[in-house]
Formats: C-alpha cells, structure tokens, sequence
C-alpha cells in the first residue's frame, strides 16, 4: 500500500517514509525535503482565463492533479525500496486530497475510484478533506485566454484524429476552445498545428509537470493521464457554462477512433497491462456521471465513436488543410526519445493503415529503419507490436468480435450501441488487415 498526502501549504505535509509520499499540490518550483510537486503550471493557466471558475470545477481539477501524482510517483515497481505490486503491476493506492468544498465529493467515492480502478488496473481509496487550495485569483492583464465567440470545448493532443475532430467541427460552424496536455515535444507540435487551423480559435494548455525528489524512479505508464484532459476540458466547459458564453450543457468533445478507443487486446497476454482504455466508452461514461452528480453542466461527446481512423481520414470535411499539417500530427507514444515516430508501435501501425484505408499517401516521417516492415518482423526485439496485429489480423476472419471487444471492458445494453461498436472494432481491425496484406505481410 503507498500513501499520498497531498497539501497546497508545503509545511504541512509529513516527511517521506516507506510507504508515504508527500505532494506539494500546485507547487511552483522543485519540490523540497524528499518530496513530489505537481501543478504550478496549470494554476498559472486557470488564471489566464481571467475569471473566477467554478468551484466544483475547480475542486475536480485538484483531484485530477492528485491522480495524476500517485500514478506518477508511486511507482508499479518499487516505492523506498519496496516492492509495490506483488504481480509488478497493481498498485494500492490511498490519497488523501484536500478540497475547497470536499462535501459534494464523499458520496461519489465508489464511483471515483471505480472509474480509476477501471482505467489503471489500480486500487484506489479517494479521501476528501478541507482546507483544499482555493480557486487562483484571475489574471486581469496580459496574455489571457478568450472565452467569449466559443461554444464547446475539444481536447486537443496533437494526434491525427484530434487534428480531424477540429477541422470538422470549424468545418460545421464551432468554435470549440482547444484544450491540451502541453507536454515538453507536444506542446511545439500543438502550437504548429492550432496556428494552421482555418479559423482563429481560443486554446487552454497546460502542464501538470508532476517532479520529484523521492529516491525513486517515476512510474511511466500514465494510465490515468485522460482523467487529467478530461479535467481540464470540464474545468474550461463549466467555465463556458457559468459566464453565460455557451449554451448548457456545454459539449466536451473527444475526437477518437472507434477501435483505439475499444482498444480490444491484440494477444492473450495484453489484457491487462498492454491494453489502455483512456477513452473506452465504459469510462467515458463514468465520467460523465461523475459530472452529473457534481452538477457540472458538461457533456462528454465522441463523435468518432463509430468511424475508424480511415474513415476519419477519408471524411473529414476539410481536405485541404489535413494535407498540410497530417506530416505534424502525432500517433506515436514512443516519439519523444528520438523526436521521430518509430512506425512500428500499435498506434503508429493502425495511422498507417488509416492512410492505406483512406487511399491517401502517408506523409510522417517515420524512423528509417523502420519504413520497411518487413524488414522489421525478423527483428525479434523490435517486433512485439507488429507481430501482434499481424497475428490479430490473421485471426479476423474467424473471431467472435463480441468476446474479443468485451475483454477490454462493458460494452453497452443497447443492442444498436452495442453492435455499432462491435462493428466498428471489425472495419478498424480489417484496415490493418488490408495494410498488412498490401505490404506482404498477410497472405
């Protein structure tokens, strides 16, 4: 078991000893005394929305951030030495997180921590208590983010089916604000995309930027990184919602292919650990209870949900601008050790079947030695990605799509939501397919 105390006033949290990490929670600065920091960044941009924002807003916010911390700093392996995990991958986590206004929040625990346990494979125990940092004073000069003219939210990663989700809703009419994890590497890719946009669009960035001085290393799976967007597109969409600016409740749009967003397990052993689940719609739709019952007047929308990413590709309404800026978009999770994307990932495999699907030419640079994957399946250390989707799509033909799809997680009651997201999960899968067999790699 490892536990977080997390504080704002940086005295009152404990020293570090086995199995408790002190947080200093919207810290500025290196953390201090052997303990973690995270935040000062993103209370720097609440602020530059020069207005009050809501206080349960605010307050998810915050737990958001305490999330986001112990799945950093607690690491699956060692925690002072010890061994975390007894199977090297469930953690048991138990935070304690002081709120504003913690009362809304303790009947909605089980639900919380529900939805986390769904989304990290962790135990998690959520404790709410007060004197939590109150809401940052408004910045009334200076660069401030514009609120006014927009009526929607979308998350905003840089990725390629992010880069769509815009240009379509600009497409339509929209004026979303863009909201983004401004990661070191992601921030500049984001920046060069939303300034191509056709349309000038307000953007919301900021960077948690959790550090620490614990004595171990940081964990690096970021399960739980989506709860943290999903906190930042709530925080701004209340925020919409409570100056008047758009009409209630506001959309909180997450663009997302239909099968990334199922994930279903490519291989036995990638049920578990292998297999995230950051946008599946069992966790979406956990989300947008807790925000119901928190009285959050947002809506959680994937518009995505039954397209695949070609026919993300193939049907976005302005052709002309994802041209231009396709090349800069990002799929890759492995990109920022060499500033290249691999090519030969899960994600980087399933964008190049997307481009194959969609009969457009592939424009990303992808790392050279990875172009040719055929050349790449030999390489044994380098080809556990690749040889799984090979081995998936092999398996299409004859596999039961609603027990391979379920494995990831509940799908819905609803026969018609139900079959649309099994279906999609099979088109999605047969892009790959047809990929692969282009390249020679299926038969």
């Amino acid at each position: 078991m490892t536990n977080l105390i997390f504080h704002h006033d940086a005295p009152r949290l404990p020293l570090v000893t086995p199995g408790v990490i002190p947080v200093l929670m919207y810290g500025a600065g290196p953390p201090r005394r052997r303990t973690g920091s995270i935040g000062g960044a993103v209370r720097s941009a609440v602020r530059r929305l020069g207005v009050r924002v809501p206080e349960r807003a605010h307050d998810l916010l915050t737990v958001a951030m305490a999330v986001t911390a112990a799945d950093t700093f607690a690491n699956r392996e060692t925690v002072e030495g010890q061994r975390e995990a007894a199977d090297g991958w469930t953690r048991d986590l138990r935070l304690r997180i002081p709120l504003e206004n913690p009362a809304p929040w303790q009947p909605l625990r089980p639900l919380l921590e529900e939805a986390l346990h769904f989304l990290s494979g962790d135990l998690w125990t959520l404790e709410f208590l007060p004197d939590g940092p109150l809401r940052p004073v408004p910045l009334r000069r200076g660069a401030r983010t514009k609120l006014h003219g927009h009526d929607s939210v979308c998350l905003f990663s840089g990725g390629l089916d992010s880069a769509v989700g815009a240009l379509d809703l600009l497409a339509a009419g929209r004026r979303p604000i863009l909201v983004s994890h401004s990661y070191r590497g992601d921030a500049e890719k984001q920046e060069w995309i939303w300034g191509r946009l056709p349309t000038k669009v307000s953007r919301f960035a900021a960077n948690a930027h959790p550090v620490s001085d614990l004595g171990h290393l940081n964990d690096v799976q970021m399960r739980t990184r989506s709860f943290n967007f999903l906190a930042y597109g709530a925080l701004v969409a209340a925020t919409l919602a409570q100056r008047g600016v758009a009409r209630e409740p506001v959309d909180l749009i997450v663009p997302e292919n239909g099968l990334i967003a199922l994930n279903p397990p490519l291989t036995a052993r990638r049920i578990g650990a292998l297999s995230t689940r950051t946008t599946h719609p069992y966790f979406l739709g956990l989300v947008q209870r807790l925000f119901d019952e928190l009285g959050l007047p947002v809506r959680i929308t994937n518009p995505y949900a039954m397209k695949t990413k070609g026919e993300m590709l193939r049907e976005c309404v302005d052709q002309a601008t994802l041209a231009a800026i396709a090349h800069e978009t990002v799929s890759c999770g492995k990109w920022k050790r060499t500033g290249k994307q691999c090519g030969k990932c899960v994600p980087c495999l399933i964008r190049r079947a997307s481009f194959h699907a969609a009969g457009m030419q592939d424009p990303t640079p992808y790392e050279p030695y990875n172009q040719d994957l055929a050349a790449v399946l030999p390489r044994e250390e380098a080809a556990d990605d690749l040889m799984a989707l090979v081995l998936a799509a092999k398996r299409l033909p004859t596999t039961d799509i609603g027990r391979w799809v379920g494995r990831t997680g509940p799908l819905p009651t609803d026969l018609d939501k139900r079959g649309g997201l099994l279906d999609v999960a099979h088109r999605g899968m047969a892009e790959v397919r047809a990929y692969l067999s282009s390249i020679g790699l299926i038969t």
